[in-house]
């Protein structure tokens, strides 16, 4: 019974979030729970056999959270086949790449700009803020809550601790952390 409830959730949720979507690419086999919130003047592609999850019952330590996705006019968020995401906002100014069977936890923003200039005079000047492209390569793990700011490239089988704050690029299979993130060590086979 209880695998009979899940399943109707998840065709519920699917359900819905494809009407609410619009003009996404969704691959095959995407599964979906909770209200994924979604913003596009621009273009998003969700690979095949994508999970996000949006909802308390699907991952409690995601809060109240609910998954956003947002791409501005002439941005790109892709999602690369095979990856889960849990409560997460990503935010594209100019675009935001995630590879294929990529982990990201609960609560983690992914931005590719300041939002707003860092000049007080450009700020009054309504000046555009900086962007710059971030991409997450295939088997990275993102932990929980954190975030990942513009211009980063974060390497394959790469993980980062919870709650950290990345600024710059991270090399493929090391762990960094803290925050701002630094490189913790190595990851090796089979760990």
């Amino acid at each position: 019974m209880k695998k009979l409830i899940y399943s109707l959730q998840h065709l519920f949720w699917n359900t819905l979030n494809r009407l609410g979507m619009g003009n996404i690419q969704i691959g095959k086999n995407f599964r979906s729970c909770g209200l994924i919130r979604v913003r596009n003047r621009g273009k998003i592609v969700i690979g095949d056999k994508v999970t996000i999850n949006s909802a308390p019952m699907a991952n409690p330590i995601g809060g109240q959270e609910r998954t956003i996705l947002v791409a501005q006019k002439g941005a790109k968020i892709t999602i690369g086949d095979g990856s889960g995401i849990s409560n997460c906002a990503i935010f594209a100014a100019k675009g935001v790449t995630i590879g294929r069977q990529v982990m990201i936890g609960a609560g983690v923003k992914i931005y590719d700009t300041d939002f707003h200039p860092v000049d007080f005079t450009a700020r009054m000047e309504n000046k555009p803020p900086k962007k710059a492209a971030v991409t997450i390569e295939n088997g990275a793990f993102i932990g929980a809550h954190s975030i990942i700011l513009k211009g980063v490239t974060i390497g394959e089988k790469s993980v980062i601790g919870a709650g950290s704050l990345v600024t710059g690029n991270v090399p493929a299979n090391e762990i960094w952390a803290g925050n701002p993130a630094r490189f913790i060590r190595k990851i090796g086979n089979g760990e």
